[in-house]
């Protein structure tokens, strides 16, 4: 039983920290494609 709890407050731990990797990824993502977009149209 204390094992499941441990690794339920391990899931729960994780799950946000994978949820901020992923919401920084996408952020960094379109930034990327804003800074390639913007440096094609100064040309």
């Amino acid at each position: 039983m204390f094992e499941l709890l441990k690794s339920l407050v391990v899931v729960t731990c994780l799950v946000p920290v994978v949820m901020a990797i992923i919401l920084g990824l996408i952020y960094a993502f379109g930034e990327l494609c804003n800074f390639i977009s913007s440096f094609g149209h100064s040309e």
